[in-house]
């Protein structure tokens, strides 16, 4: 039996080989040469892992393009991005092709059949065969979420084949619908030997050419909660979203360190507040505070193969320059209103916004989140990471599932301000906290069960210094102006009770879609954003998506906005057609 198998493979057992990122030219090798032991095993991972990489500018392009907040830009003359932005997708179009998706779900499938192989055979351990399982296995169960967002009704796969080319037989791999394959996901995800980021010791977890692989892998534990999250079992969703919230009480169970309380939680940390913000795409890879942000990112390297992508799609100097921010991205920054350190100093423009998340080049628009250190006169100095999931988006998805299970105020406390904030009194009659130099025990706190439950005191008489009293929450933590509610719209304003509770959590899930826009654009995740909630709205609001796709090419003046609106007010053209030529 073969394998078809990048080179790289061979190098990782020893930890020696310096391009342990590099994708090479595929050579076919025996499986008896490439999973004799588990540090085989840990080679294939990496190698598979190596191989996604290739996939970061057509997943950023699809997630983004098809949107509302990127653009083609006035010089892009690549008619292919030009249709998936008017969502006019013609069959030769090669962004539309799932080939390079299944080339790395089927590594991954050759690769767990091998571990299965390699357990019954005793050349792994039942814990060394549950970590590595788990994480290939994860990772083709992201792969296929992608595949179900951009094409709807796929085929889903998991025994090894020979060659891609083995799917072209729909008669022997029939398309299963979006739905379905959410099911199918979640069983198999949920059955995975191991769903906790890696322990200490294990040999996949190691520095080489400078770059730890600790966040190298795919984070399970979130990856479910947007599989809940896409179902609508909003509990299960949090539940494993606030496991991940909470993590620094397992990497620091001391839980006295500024790392317990700043790990995952949206915590103040002054080399990421304010007009810092933009740290977190131009430190470099595993730098202490980003990492306090960061849950999953790959290294892109100027040595090793794959190349970063993002230069050619968004720089002006030395690359293609094809793509831009929107218009409607734009405005969306340009509409903030900051309070500053001052209250009532109302300062325009978000700081995640110009000179973070965008720039203007040579008097052009440039998408710059991740190409912030790139400099034209050192054109070969490419280094970069690939960011794909962080706290501020695993936050707001908790806050999205919250919301849709009753815990508005919770989901507007992490959304603005942050707990302590939101749940004194206080501060919410005031806009001004109370201080610590009083009585907290009955505030700053939810008061609710798990997965909703959050301490945030911080008082001096008696003292706490609990877990999430440092939370800023995620329009806090840039210094901008809560977002209010219209409380007379949907509560009793003598009881305080809530009058109508489905409006307000629409009311509130935009709200939340709007922060996704401001803090997460072009990140590579507002298509899947934006056909959640309108899979979820479709029966009580069929133009969600038509409207807000349409409302770019509005923004720029551009005559294409009826067309596109009346495309996707069909719920067949949400998804691209599945064709395998």
């Amino acid at each position: 039996m073969k394998i078809l198998f990048p080179g790289l493979v061979l190098c990782i057992s020893l930890f020696s080989c310096n391009k342990i990122f590099d994708i090479k030219p595929e050579e076919t090798l025996d499986h008896e040469q490439t999973y004799r032991d588990v540090h085989d095993a840990d080679a294939a991972v990496v190698g598979i892992y190596g191989k996604f990489m290739t996939l970061a500018d057509r997943l950023v392009i699809l997630n983004e393009l098809r949107a509302d907040l990127v653009d083609v830009t006035q010089t892009t003359t690549d008619k292919y991005l030009q249709e998936l932005s008017t969502h006019s997708v013609t069959a030769d179009n090669p962004y539309a092709d799932p080939r390079p998706f299944y080339e790395v779900i089927l590594n991954c499938n050759d690769a767990l059949a091998n571990f299965d192989i390699m357990l019954r055979d005793k050349r792994m351990t039942v814990n060394e065969y549950g970590l590595r399982y788990s994480t290939v296995g994860a990772l083709r169960s992201w792969l296929y979420l992608q595949l179900g967002i951009q094409f709807g009704s796929i085929p889903y796969i998991t025994d090894p084949l020979v060659s891609v080319n083995d799917l072209k037989d729909q008669s022997k791999f029939p398309l299963v619908t979006f739905d379905e394959l959410l099911d199918k996901l979640v069983s198999f995800t949920e059955g995975l030997p191991n769903k906790l980021p890696f322990p200490s010791g294990t040999s996949l977890l190691t520095t080489v050419d400078a770059y730890n692989t600790e966040k190298f892998f795919i984070n399970i534990k979130c990856f479910l909660g947007d599989l809940y999250l896409w179902k609508g079992n909003y509990s299960q969703a949090a539940l494993n979203y606030q496991y991940i919230m909470n993590y620094g009480d397992i990497l620091y169970p001391a839980k006295n360190s500024e790392q317990w309380y700043e790990t995952y939680k949206l915590a103040y940390t002054a080399n990421l507040y304010g007009g810092n913000w933009r740290n977190i795409f131009s430190q470099p890879y595993g730098e202490r505070y980003s990492n306090y942000e960061i849950i999953w990112n790959l290294p892109f390297d100027k040595n090793f193969d794959p190349q970063n992508p993002f230069i050619d799609l968004f720089d002006n100097t030395k690359g293609k320059y094809l793509l831009k921010p929107s218009e409607l991205a734009i405005k969306n920054w340009n509409d903030q209103v900051r309070t500053g350190d001052a209250v009532g100093n109302n300062t325009p423009v978000d700081l995640r916004g110009p000179g973070a998340s965008w720039k203007m080049s040579s008097s052009q628009p440039v998408i710059n989140k991740f190409t912030s250190n790139f400099n034209p006169l050192q054109p070969f100095e490419t280094n970069s990471k690939w960011i794909l999931y962080r706290a501020a988006m695993l936050h707001l998805r908790y806050a999205e599932a919250a919301n849709r299970d009753g815990r508005d105020k919770l989901a507007y406390a992490l959304l603005n301000a942050g707990i302590k904030n939101t749940y004194d009194p206080v501060y919410m009659a005031t806009g001004v906290s109370g201080g610590e130099g009083r009585n907290v025990t009955d505030i700053e706190q939810t008061f609710d069960i798990p997965p909703y439950d959050f301490d945030a005191r911080d008082g001096n008489y008696p003292q706490y210094r609990n877990t999430w009293y440092r939370n800023t929450g995620i329009r806090g933590r840039v210094t901008l102006k809560p977002e209010r509610i219209d409380s007379a719209s949907y509560f009793d304003m003598s009881s305080k009770q809530v009058t109508d509770r489905n409006g307000l959590i629409l009311h509130m899930e935009d709200k939340l879609l709007a922060e996704d826009a401001l803090e997460l654009a072009f990140e590579g995740n507002r298509w899947a954003d934006l056909l959640r909630v309108a899979l979820r709205r479709q029966a009580s609001d069929p133009a969600y998506l038509a409207n807000k796709v349409a409302a770019k090419f509005e923004a720029a003046n551009d005559g294409q906005a009826g067309a596109v609106r009346s495309k996707l007010m069909d719920k067949q053209n949400w998804y691209l057609p599945f064709r395998w030529e």
